[in-house]
């Protein structure tokens, strides 16, 4: 939640250019936490939570797709670790 809320403060402060890294975090992050608790809710329930008679089958394959729709995990890695590594060579 932290990292959601200051990427919301960035955008606030200095615009969508510059808060880019924070949203790619946030886009690598978030489905990433859900699908972890997805995971563990069915992981919990045992069989019965990949069967169709509950929410849980329907909840990971939204989870795992989310992951996708945005872009691939890779391509927000890409961005963040471009970013980061300007950010590092402007200070040298």
């Amino acid at each position: 939640r932290l990292l959601t809320m200051q990427a919301a403060e960035m955008i606030d402060r200095v615009g969508n250019r510059l808060a880019r890294q924070h949203v790619a975090m946030i886009k690598v992050a978030a489905p990433n936490m859900a699908l972890k608790v997805v995971d563990r809710a069915i992981q919990s329930y045992g069989g019965m939570g990949v069967c169709q008679d509950t929410v849980l089958a329907y909840m990971w394959a939204c989870c795992r797709t989310l992951r996708l729709a945005d872009g691939p995990d890779e391509v927000h890695m890409r961005t963040i670790a471009k970013l980061e590594m300007r950010l590092q060579r402007a200070k040298l």
